[in-house]
């Protein structure tokens, strides 16, 4: 019964299957001839290459229906170098080789394969084979193999595509080839009686692929770089010509090509084919083979153990390098070794020798490593075992680190050497879970517990080599994948290691170890740190940093991880900023973006809201096509944001990019431990002085600190008295107010800053300065109190010979296929590289001075390798193409410092020794070689520099000879005079330039010299026809202008003078020389200067004098208004320079430009309509906007010589034609040698100009020229400093009823006639404070208090004069200097703090402090901490929401006062403006309590005015009659106006947002003033 079940399963089983493909008859003998062509050299056909030939034939016998024998018999092997050809090369052009009999028996050994419908499906050798052996012979099984029609299968019915035509068809299906398991594409046609097959291999669908890729894992997955073009392009066509059924021949053509750039470079090819022979009856059977069924798909094998080899060390079973005998590696290294220590430079044949000892070390054994310490490391010289070091670094192999470890634990190598040499190790191209095991139990040695540099470098280095094998990257390895098991494992000793350390620097140290080895597993342990928030700032924030490698295997879990967190306002801003820079590395998608966009229009902090802008900017902006599609999505969210940040906020980001062959190569600046806004330092810095030097810093430092007296000017008994007069005020304030002190929260016992270097994204170093370091620093050169001098001076004054050597490969990447002829391709890319730095250093301290001087020898040697390569043990094969550089200098530079009498003299000596040459050298060439091994077991290299011949022809040959200052300088060899990075790759270029100096050594000496200030006389500065007709104005006013002008200059001429003197000098060999000297004369407020610069060179090329220059540059500025009737007064307003120069040779260039930057007619008409309603700090704001400087007008008489003239016309001509279609011009006639220009910049953008030009003979004008947003100068006095204050500084605004913080929190208390804390230092040792109250109940005047250590200030303004006392002491205006108070004007008083100052003008106290002020503020204006949330902490330290209370938490209730309890407790008094949600309740609020009936019928809004470049908004609204009413009553108002450029984003956004609603611009400057009617009563029509 069983067999009838059986046999009918076997007969349903063979009906189903398709119908059988015959291609050979069975128990027929087949003979085929088969040859096997591989080729490699330069995509191009007119070039040379290397080329192998293999023959054979091959005995082929169909045994049955399924099984065939194959047999090769008769193989030869041939090579040769010769031009490339499409046709078979003739075997008379090729030379022969003989094959041993060792390798002639393994090809002729027999394999027998099985066929199932036209392919070959198992294949079975011989158990002596040899891997190679088999490859060869799957490559002409993979030539039999073929499928004459589509297989019957319904399921994929529209996937094969099977076109019909007649007799002609075609299809596709997946196939087991050669080279994988791909996508064939097969076509058939019927020609007569034969019958053509081909199929093609789509390699881009590819289930399986046998190949390697090793040295790519620090890329980054990047799919729209692979769109752009794959590096390496393989295609593979067969073609099958069958003859009455009978397959009479077959040919198989592979290209692979290497792309640069998305051009082909260079390329390798193979060709096979086999030609029917004889068909025939089997006369004597092949042997029949019983071995492992395997695939007809090339076998890795070999390269497997080799893998093994590399990663286990001597721990694998089969050393597959055991071929090469000890003696032969050794006697190879001996001499690679002996001839780098022969050379006195570094060569590219050096780095070659580098690259080939690698090589020799990655297939030695551990005894084999042992014996060449011995017999060649242990005597070398040092440069020969610096360099050995580092090769036994670079070639990274278990067996190589093992050893080196060795000799760190017996210090044969010292630690500090050790923690080096693992930086090279970090980049090994073969990680491997024992190299790993081997560089943590460096880590946790004792010898690492003792040097911390060799302990940080390696656990940094043991998590880059677990990345390696563990972790999803871009290498392809044959080994099996890391198992959970073994992920776990390294998790759990990273994290282990975490919790058993306390210090925060070893912790941050396990972290960093554990993101460089980015295993998926890891995300719990860090997502758990994250989120635990009783770890250190530091901590977490590292841990955020530690998910970088992630990014592309599970971008969604870290959104999911980090968004929680970034959107959390109560984690600190660092953490959400880092938090932020890691989710947009992910790529999120356009949800996420709009849900970070909405936490950042309604973020309180201003700095992540700031970063947040810059890093969506940024990423906007991005070239990068990796964030190509992320790019597009950034620019469009930033389009619906209304959010802009705030000029002075610190917290940016930046990117830049630079393509690579690969994707691209990062380079990130980033402040994610940002700044807050009063600080220049990351918060992780801002402990105070204190906390950082733990106790040193008053132990040390504070004594010294405290001679130095801010108010230096008097005595210390007065500053004594005042000191504690102001110091007992401001404690009673506290006492009074009940005000808690402001602790800092910063642990002295925690604060640290990390440095780190990040390469390729690995943590290479990390740099602790934490308390300990700085202890020991300070305790090491401060003695009691003092500066240790002598050991400073020790530490600089040793004189120190140095020696460096160092090999390296700045990257290697390596990339092994398999090819159609059974023959490995490996494609390699890589630049190993030698540096060498010897000399000296020494350093001397003078009587007046210090000299240091730098002896050194550099040589640096790099050749960058792109090779393609064929091996077998019969033949090695392949092209490359090497471009080196070689750069060797030897130098000799003297630095010295002195101070001779009244001047300071810098000088700076370059020596260049005699008779040594200096050296630059770039060299590029393609290589075609072959290797065949010969009798005595070494390699016969036949090598040979091919070249693009019509490349080749566009190359230059350079020879030229100079001779420079004594310096004889050759310059010589062949470049391309067309560049580009493919080009390169294919051409051969020699350039080399040499520079010596013979017979004696070349000085080049340098020396400055500084002149100290002296007194002079104003006199000599005369300013003499410096205004011009095109200087005048308008009217009469010119001659006023010019006699206020003279006047001026006449009374500053009456003053002191200062002069000054420096000079330059530079002297060379051959008596050459250049002399400058520069003298200025100013008087004490630099309001007119004159400028003197001579400058004298030997001369040069063609001239025969010497070559001079002297020129005078007069300068003055107009007086600096203190309010805008001054400045509308004022006559003369406009800066005036003058500049007469005179250079040349024989032959002089004279000009006389006389120029003067004034204001154009629209800004002086801007002025003349702004009218004093307006005071004190508003009105000086105002002003300085009022009184920029806009346009130039310039004049010049000239006089040049014709090569001058031509030069400018010619800079000129480029001018207009870059600005082409704004340019219009006429002819004119105008006087000779006389130009004038004027430019004039739009003073709203100040993003447009416009340019006049008048030369002799035409007239060009340029309108609405587009350039970069410009600062304008101003004439304002004191506008400097505000600038300043405004771009870095933080600023807090009170008036009698409205409140604008430090952080830019509006809102409404009222002030009364008792004293409310306006800002004050409320740490625990205070050192300001600032009060103010209304003058009485019913006035808008206030009078401002402000204690300082040193006294205190009550300033009250009475009849438009202020009135100022000084601890309850009237003083005049003329003392205010000598109390740190400065009248501006009439308009307002500022008083200065210890950092910081406070502006009154009787209504407003505006108060500004530093970025550098202390943080522990209290007050109205806020804690000027960057939070908008926490604006109102009561003078006891606790948050309210209640503003009544907040207020009156600062009041300061006195006997001379009585509380207006009624004022204080009425709510329509109170408004949070930052607050949307309570704002809207306060219009409702008072639109209820409004009484009047036509204000409810009018309508406000903002009123928007347009121009051709500039959009304009109302500040204040302004009132409409609604729709169905009309005015009945106007009135006159003036308004101020905002305008900004119409293309700007703020313009557009205002213009749509205007339609219906009351814009809010209070942030935004004012622009002008106009006069508007307005309805002040509708009625209906």
């Amino acid at each position: 019964m069983k067999s009838i079940i059986i046999a009918s399963l076997v007969a349903l089983a063979i009906s189903a299957d398709p119908v059988l493909e015959k291609t050979f008859s069975p128990k027929t003998e087949y003979v085929y001839k088969f040859d096997g062509l591989l080729l490699s050299g330069l995509p191009t056909s007119y070039s040379d290459a290397s080329q192998s030939r293999l023959s054979c034939r091959a005995r082929l016998q169909a045994i049955d229906d399924r099984y065939v024998h194959l047999q090769l018999t008769d193989a030869i092997y041939l090579n040769s170098q010769m031009t490339q050809s499409e046709q078979w090369p003739k075997k008379e052009s090729f030379e022969k080789s003989e094959l041993t009999e060792e390798l002639k028996s393994l090809i002729e050994l027999p394999v027998r394969a099985q066929i199932r419908n036209g392919l070959v499906s198992e294949v079975q050798f011989s158990e002596e084979d040899a891997e190679w052996s088999k490859n060869l012979k799957r490559s002409i099984l993979n030539l039999i193999s073929l499928r004459k029609s589509a297989p019957v299968d319904e399921t994929n019915e529209e996937e094969r595509m099977i076109q019909r035509e007649g007799e002609n068809q075609f299809f596709i299906v997946n196939e087991k080839t050669m080279e994988g398991d791909c996508q064939v594409a097969y076509t058939m046609i019927q020609e007569q009686e034969k019958v053509l097959y081909t199929k093609s291999v789509n390699f881009d669908k590819c289930i399986t692929r046998p190949d390697t890729i090793y040295g790519l894992r620090f890329g980054s997955d990047c799919k729209e770089c692979e769109k752009e073009g794959q590096l390496v392009k393989p295609q593979t066509v067969y073609t099958y010509t069958f003859k009455n059924e009978k397959l009479e021949q077959a040919e198989v053509h592979s290209v692979y090509t290497l792309n640069v750039n998305g051009q082909e470079v260079v390329k390798s090819e193979t060709r096979a084919k086999m030609i029917l022979v004889e068909e025939r009856k089997i006369n004597k059977e092949i042997k029949n083979v019983t071995g492992t069924r395997e695939e007809i798909v090339y076998s890795m094998g070999y390269d497997q153990l080799i893998e093994e080899f590399y990663q286990k060390g001597d721990k694998v079973e089969v050393n597959p390098f055991k071929v090469l005998p000890t003696e032969q590696k050794l006697e190879q290294l001996q001499d690679i070794f002996r001839e780098i220590g022969e050379q006195e430079e570094n060569t590219p044949e050096t780095v070659h020798l580098i690259a080939k000892a690698v090589r020799l070390f990655r297939m030695s054994t551990i005894e084999e490593l042992k014996k060449v310490h011995t017999i060649i490391y242990a005597k070398a010289e040092k440069k020969v075992q610096l360099v050995i070091e580092t090769t036994l670094a670079v070639a990274g192999t278990k067996n190589t680190i093992q050893h080196l470890i060795h000799h760190f634990e017996k210090k044969t190598i010292s630690p500090l050497r050790a923690a080096e040499l693992l930086k090279s190790v970090q980049e090994t191209l073969y990680p491997s879970e024992y190299i790993a095991d081997l560089l943590i139990k460096l880590a946790q040695s004792p010898l690492s517990e003792k040097y911390e540099p060799l302990r940080q470098s390696a656990w940094l280095a043991a998590g880059t080599v677990v990345r390696g094998f563990a972790s999803k990257t871009q290498d392809l390895f044959l080994a099996r994948p890391a198992t959970r098991q073994q992920k776990e494992k390294f998790v759990r000793i990273f994290m282990q290691h975490f919790r058993n350390v306390e210090s925060t620097y070893e912790k941050i140290l396990a972290i960093k170890a554990l993101g460089n080895a980015g295993l998926d597993l890891s995300v719990y342990e860090l997502v758990q740190l994250i989120q635990d928030s009783r770890q250190p700032l530091a901590i977490r924030t590292e841990a955020v940093d530690a998910l970088r490698l992630l990014k592309d295997v599970m971008p969604r879990k870290i959104q999911k991880v980090l968004l929680p967190v970034y959107m959390n306002r109560q984690n600190q801003p660092e953490l959400r900023m880092a938090a932020l820079y890691r989710i947009m590395h992910t790529l999120p998608e356009e949800p996420v973006l709009a849900h970070i966009v909405a936490q950042m229009e309604k973020e309180s902090n201003q700095h992540v809201a700031a970063f947040t802008y810059q890093v969506i900017r940024q990423f906007a902006k991005s070239t990068n096509p990796c964030y190509q599609q992320l790019s597009v999505r950034c620019s469009k969210v930033l389009l619906f944001t209304r959010y802009q940040p705030q000029e002075q906020i610190l917290s940016t980001y930046s990117q830049l990019h630079f393509s690579t062959l690969r994707c691209s190569l990062e380079f990130k600046s980033t402040s994610p431990l940002s700044s807050r806004r009063n600080a220049y330092l990351p918060k992780q810095l801002q402990a105070s002085l204190e906390s950082v030097f733990g106790g040193n810093w008053n132990k040390y430092f504070a004594p010294t600190l405290q001679k130095l007296s801010f108010y230096g000017k008097q005595s210390d008994s007065i500053r004594a008295r005042r000191v504690n007069t102001g110091v007992k005020m401001l404690q009673e304030i506290v006492k009074k107010m009940n005000i808690s002190p402001r602790v800092q929260t910063s642990n002295i016992h925690n604060a640290h800053a990390i440095f780190y270097l990040r390469y390729k994204e690995m943590d290479n170093i990390v740099l602790p300065l934490d308390m300990e370091t700085l202890d020991s620093l300070i305790e090491k050169y401060v003695k009691n109190g003092e500066i240790d001098i002598k050991s400073i001076l020790s530490f600089f004054t040793n004189d120190s010979d140095f020696e460096l050597h160092r090999a390296l490969f700045v990257y290697e990447a390596v990339r092994r296929i398999p090819t159609t002829i059974g023959v490995p391709l490996t494609i390699t890319g890589k630049i190993p590289t030698i540096l060498s730095i010897t000399g000296k250093m020494s350093f001397e301290i003078q009587k007046f001075g210090a000299r240091a001087i730098l002896d050194i020898i550099p040589s640096v040697a790099s050749t960058h390798v792109t090779e393609m390569r064929f091996w077998s043990p019969i033949f090695e094969q392949g092209v490359k193409s090497l471009q080196s550089a070689r750069f060797y200098t030897p130098l000799k530079l003297e630095m010295t410092a002195e101070l001779k009498k009244n001047t300071l003299e810098i000088s700076h000596k370059l020596v260049v020794p005699e008779n040594k040459k200096t050296i630059v050298s770039v060299h590029t060439r393609p290589v075609t070689f072959i290797r065949v091994p010969s009798e005595n077991g070494e390699n016969e290299t036949d090598e040979k520099t091919i070249f693009h011949p019509q490349l080749q022809m566009t190359s230059e040959e350079v020879d030229r000879q100079y001779d420079v200052l004594g310096l004889k300088i050759n310059v010589l060899g062949n470049i391309l005079s067309q560049w580009t990075l493919p080009k390169v790759f294919m051409t051969q270029q020699d350039f080399e330039y040499t520079l010596v100096s013979k017979n004696r050594p070349a000085e080049f000496v340098a020396r400055l010299n500084i002149g100290n200030l002296e007194k002079t006389d104003l006199s000599e500065i005369k300013f003499n026809k410096i205004f011009e007709k095109e200087f005048d104005l308008e009217n009469t006013e010119s001659e006023n202008r010019r006699e206020f002008f003279h006047k001026m200059i006449r009374q500053i001429q009456s003053e002191q003078g200062w002069k000054n003197f420096v000079s330059f000098k530079l002297e060379a060999p051959q008596q050459f020389y250049m002399n400058t000297e520069l003298r200025t004369v100013c008087d004490q407020s630099v309001r007119i200067c004159k400028i003197e610069l001579d400058w004298r060179r030997a001369p040069v090329f063609e001239e025969n004098k010497e070559w001079t220059l002297r020129s005078e540059l007069l300068a003055a500025r107009p007086q600096m208004p203190t309010s805008l009737p001054q400045l509308r007064e004022q006559p003369h307003r406009e800066v005036q320079l003058s500049l007469n120069a005179k250079w040349g040779s024989s032959r002089k260039n004279e000009v006389v430009i006389n120029a003067q930057l004034g204001q154009s007619v629209e800004q002086k008409k801007n002025v003349r309509n702004i009218e004093r309603e307006f005071n004190g700090i508003p009105e000086y704001e105002l002003l300085i906007k009022a009184a920029r400087l806009n346009q130039i007008n310039l004049v010049s008489k000239y006089d040049f010589t014709p090569e001058t003239e031509y030069n400018f016309a010619r800079l000129f001509d480029l001018v207009k034609a870059y600005n082409f279609w704004t340019v219009s011009e006429k002819l004119v006639e105008n006087e000779e040698r006389r130009v004038s220009l004027q430019l004039t910049v739009e003073p709203m953008s100040r993003q447009y100009v416009n340019m006049t030009l008048q030369t002799p003979q035409q007239q060009v004008e340029l309108k609405n020229m587009r350039i970069p947003r410009v600062a304008l100068p101003t004439i304002a006095y004191r506008a400097i400093d505000n600038k300043i204050w405004k771009k870095t500084g933080a600023s807090c605004n009170v008036d009698q009823s409205e409140v604008s913080t430090f952080d830019n929190v509006i809102f409404r208390a009222p002030l009364t006639n008792c004293y409310s804390l306006v800002a004050k230092d409320c740490s625990e040792e205070p050192t300001f404070a600032v009060l103010a109250k209304k003058m009485n109940k019913n006035s808008e005047e206030l009078i401002v208090k402000v204690n300082r250590q040193s006294d205190v200030v009550i300033i009250e303004k009475t009849e438009e004069k202020f009135l100022v006392k000084i601890d309850g002491k009237k003083i005049s205006r003329t003392q205010f200097e000598n109390y740190d108070l400065e009248m501006i004007g009439d308009n307002f008083i500022v008083i200065r703090l210890p950092q910081g100052e406070v502006s009154f003008d009787g209504y407003n106290v505006k108060t500004n402090l530093p970025l550098v002020a202390s943080s522990q503020l209290c007050g109205l204006c806020g804690n000027n901490d960057g939070e908008r949330d926490n604006e109102f902490m009561t003078a006891e330290n606790y948050e309210t929401e209640d503003l009544e209370e907040f207020h009156r938490s600062y009041l300061l209730k006195e006997e001379e006062c009585e509380v207006e309890n009624d004022r204080l407790s009425e709510k329509k008094n109170y408004r949070n403006k930052w607050n949307r949600a309570e704002t809207k309740e306060e219009k409702d609020y008072e639109q209820d309590e409004s009484e009047e009936t036509t204000e409810k019928q009018l309508v406000k809004k903002t009123l928007v005015k347009e121009f051709s470049h500039r959009v304009c908004f109302s500040l204040e609204p302004v009132t409409e009659c609604p729709r169905g009413f009309e005015p009945e009553k106007n009135s006159t108002k003036k308004l101020r106006f905002t305008c900004m450029p119409r293309h700007s984003k703020n313009a557009r956004r205002f213009l749509k947002e205007a339609r219906d609603e009351i814009l809010d611009l209070v942030d935004f400057p004012v622009s002008y003033i106009e006069a508007i009617q307005m309805p002040t009563a509708c009625v209906a029509y």
